[in-house]
């Protein structure tokens, strides 16, 4: 697919009701501070398709930030809207597996599956692309740029076929999706992480990061496998309405873990599981590295980087796996 074609496909896709999002160049005041940002887009002026991450992840589009599940009024529920169309223009290769990870954590999840049903991925590639990864990569389309500056097409969906063939593109590859790939399985070092996080924590490792860590939740935002959500009531008790909505949360904030109960012997009610910032860190890594592969048979971690990149005490997650890997109990 050349330029021109592209540029004609996403008229096309205007054209059709779908509304397009994907990743652009936005040119800061120098060019350290140049970014990439998910943007709702008319044409291809600036579009990002080489792989390059977005400084924000597409998390927003398949568990939004916030969302009403439902509204009320008297004893009547009002009817759950179908979600809009949504095309996701340029999401790499890196996201994607992300959303291996929502499709595992959401699959009886109507609010989900229903915005999952309307929404048209076209992915493009990350540095390290190989064409044999697509068949563990959930997408309706993928662009592979070639040495011309033009486009390889692959259709990873019956809805990225209907949709190249409508639009009159045939010289596409189709790709039968394997489901994710299970790292847990075939990663030796996802297999050493897991067992150090089970079965021989260090201690000292997470009593240093809990120093460090101000328990800001800024890494769980930018991160696009953290999936943590909890639920809000409004009441309008007058009006006899309300509604309920499903907010992001983070295992960093301290009201993350409490619940309520009876009465402890310090005579308060409740109980909170994580009481300080080096157990929340712990089981921030436990739940990517440990819980998660035992659940679903691979990391609940990308190698994105970007909690690195906004965490303002420069904890990186690249030499904390690597002290978890080579440490002793």
């Amino acid at each position: 697919m050349t330029q021109a074609r592209l540029e004609g496909f996403i008229k096309y896709l205007l054209k059709e009701k779908w509304t397009v999002f994907g990743p652009v160049f936005v040119a800061g005041e120098n060019s350290a501070e140049n970014s990439i940002e998910i943007k709702q887009i008319t044409n291809s002026q600036n579009l990002a398709l080489d792989g390059s991450l977005p400084f924000y992840p597409f998390k927003n589009f398949f568990v939004p930030e916030k969302e009403v599940l439902f509204n009320y009024k008297n004893s009547r529920f009002q009817e759950i809207k179908t979600a809009p169309k949504i095309a996701l223009l340029g999401v790499n290769a890196k996201d994607l597996k992300a959303v291996n990870l929502y499709d595992q954590v959401f699959s009886q999840d109507i609010y989900y599956q229903s915005r999952r049903k309307n929404l048209l991925i076209i992915g493009c590639p990350a540095a390290e692309f190989a064409a044999e990864d697509l068949k563990h990569l959930p997408f309706d389309i993928f662009l592979a740029p070639d040495a011309k500056n033009n486009y390889q097409v692959f259709a990873g969906s019956i809805k990225g076929q209907r949709i190249l063939e409508h639009f009159g593109y045939k010289n596409y590859e189709p790709i039968q999706f394997k489901g994710p790939k299970k790292e847990a399985e075939t990663d030796e070092r996802l297999r050493k992480l897991r067992d150090k996080l089970k079965n021989y924590p260090n201690p000292k490792i997470w009593e240093e990061l809990g120093q460090r860590c101000i328990e800001c939740g800024k890494c769980t935002l930018a991160c696009p496998t953290c999936f943590c959500f909890r639920t809000d009531d409004e009441p309008a008790l007058e009006e006899k309405t309300g509604r309920r909505l499903r907010c992001w949360d983070s295992c960093y904030y301290q009201e993350f873990s409490e619940v309520a109960g009876s009465s402890t012997s310090s005579g308060q009610a409740g109980h909170k599981f994580l009481t300080s910032a080096a157990q929340r860190i712990h089981f921030w890594y436990f739940h990517k590295f440990a819980r998660i592969p035992d659940e679903f048979g691979f990391a609940g971690c990308v190698n994105c980087g970007r909690c690195a990149k906004v965490c303002p005490v420069g904890i990186d997650i690249k030499k904390v796996l690597e002290e978890i890997e080579n440490s002793d109990v």
